[in-house]
């Protein structure tokens, strides 16, 4: 648990009359910024929506929870205010989603002197509902500041102060995820009116079994496609160049969350979205002009931004990095709020490690559009990485064989196994026969010669075989050992992402077994 002290002046609150309305947050008086400005008539409504996308994401949960313990699982999302925009970054209580609300500067009409930092805000439950009453046709005000906000609202209260105990998971996750963003990946830009053609498919066509992936398919030449799975339904994404010279396929799972963005899509101009590879954290940067919402998802549901199996792999030993050369960058990032991997003067291997040591740290933030560095200080302190992040030594190794290329990828089998089901779609009931696949890979790591790990289509090690010490005592009872996961992530490329059903004859559906009867009842 990482202790984290907030003071907060009063709680947030909403008030309107016929004329005005004012939303004013309660921030961390021990972290002090002020912004208080009116906002423009013609952004508005986007203001409330995106408001309000970002309260949905932040209550979002998809696991089972008693309702103590989902309402303590909620976390105060925090705000930057910098010199040309202000924006919110928040994780949903399930740690599965990330979303981050980007606002210029140039739809507020500020009022008074502008305090630049980063803070925490009060967001309450009953706040989300009330962002509803806000009205494009009212005069509306915002308000950022640790003094004033009683006065200004109806319904505050007074000052209150408390101790959260923040999981080292969550703050994992918060850091980790902005050092995804730099991974490299595909962007395609989609036309809003694509992504709402495949959520509406999907709202009406149910998929009670798996596969339920989203597929995208890169083709060179050609416009990208959507894949829903398990009907295979086909969404042509107009005019998304990708860029690729070679045939690509990356599929991500947890679709049921793409719905946070579906009440901004009417009003966006377009939809940026991020792919950094099967089952790795996929992005999706909803533009509405002067504000920006930004949805991160892990691969898959079950998958938190900080599991031990997931994408981290910043988290697998660290290389350090020189303290100066972090210390140089953190004072350019300060002066200058925002820096790309040539501003450090350093080679790009270089400035890249210097950047993810910043994101793990706490004080910066990838900005997606830009692929650019900026200023957040997340806590009051740095964190200790040391302490964040233990070395995992079976990750450290597992990188060093791959390094120095004693890996080597001898077989790769994809094991299938087909079911016909019967599926409810907006064209009618369909018949299809899913193809569920696992993909046994063998080969040799370092002194090991028979190694075999059997992997889900999403990227999970569900078996192995290895004759090494940790293998035999533990097995996988505590995580693969490095000869494993050397060879997963080295077989990454041959592991091909293929469609999941195909059409079937309603004569194969094997017919289900009548119910027993009760003889007492005959």
């Amino acid at each position: 648990m990482i202790p984290l002290l907030v003071d907060y002046a009063s709680p947030s609150a909403f008030s309107s009359d016929r004329s005005t309305a004012t939303l004013g947050l309660g921030i961390n008086a021990r972290r002090p910024l002020r912004f208080v400005a009116k906002v423009k008539a013609e952004h508005r409504l986007a203001f409330r929506f995106c408001l309000s996308a970002l309260g949905e994401l932040v209550w979002s949960n998809d696991e089972w929870l008693s309702d103590g313990d989902f309402r303590a699982l909620v976390l105060d999302p925090v705000v930057t205010v910098h010199r040309d925009r202000v924006f919110f970054e928040a994780l949903s209580s399930d740690q599965s989603a990330y979303g981050a609300l980007i606002m210029d500067r140039q739809i507020f009409e500020p009022e008074g002197e502008v305090e630049t930092g980063t803070t925490n805000v009060d967001f309450t439950g009953w706040l989300k509902g009330a962002l509803a009453e806000m009205r494009s046709s009212r005069e509306t005000w915002f308000r950022v500041e640790a003094t004033g906000i009683e006065v200004k609202t109806r319904g505050a209260g007074g000052r209150f102060e408390r101790k959260v105990e923040l999981p080292s998971e969550w703050v994992r996750g918060f850091l980790e995820i902005s050092a995804a963003m730099a991974f490299p990946g595909t962007k395609l830009t989609v036309r809003p009116v694509d992504m709402v053609a495949a959520l509406r498919y999907l709202h009406f066509s149910k998929a009670k079994v798996s596969p339920r992936a989203l597929r995208y398919e890169l083709t060179p030449g050609q416009d990208a496609e959507l894949v829903l799975e398990p009907w295979e339904k086909r969404i042509r994404l107009v005019g998304a160049d990708h860029g690729r010279t070679e045939a690509r396929t990356i599929r991500t799972w947890g679709r049921r969350r793409l719905r946070l963005i579906e009440p901004l899509l009417p009003y966006a101009d377009k939809v940026d979205v991020y792919l950094k590879g099967r089952a790795m954290p996929s992005f999706y940067v909803v533009d509405l002009g002067a504000l920006r919402f930004v949805l991160g998802l892990t691969g898959y549901t079950e998958q938190r931004l900080t599991d031990a199996g997931g994408f981290s792999l910043s988290a697998a030993g660290l290389e350090p990095v020189p303290a100066a050369d972090v210390e140089r960058a953190l004072q350019i990032l300060k002066t200058e709020e925002t820096v790309g991997l040539s501003d450090l003067g350093q080679s790009r291997a270089e400035a890249a490690r210097i950047m993810e040591t910043l994101c793990l740290q706490g004080r910066a933030v990838m900005d997606l559009s830009s692929q650019r560095l900026r200023h957040r200080e997340l806590f009051e302190e740095p964190l200790d990485l040391e302490k964040l992040y233990p070395p995992n030594p079976q990750r450290i190794a597992a990188r060093l064989f791959l390094s120095t290329g004693q890996v080597e990828v001898q077989r790769v089998t994809a094991e299938e196994k087909r079911k016909v089901r019967r599926f409810r779609s907006v064209e009618g009931p369909l018949v299809r026969e899913v193809i569920f696949r696992d993909f046994v890979v063998s080969g040799a790591v370092g002194a090991e010669k028979a190694v075999e790990v059997t992997i889900s289509e999403s990227g999970r090690i569900i078996f192995g075989r290895c004759g090494c010490a940790a293998f035999k005592a533990h097995l996988l009872t505590q995580g693969p050992c490095e000869h494993l996961l050397a060879l997963t992530w080295a077989s990454e490329a041959a592991r091909k992402d293929l469609p999941s059903s195909v059409e079937a004859d309603a004569a194969q559906l094997t017919p289900r077994a009548p119910p027993p009867v009760d003889e007492a009842e005959e």
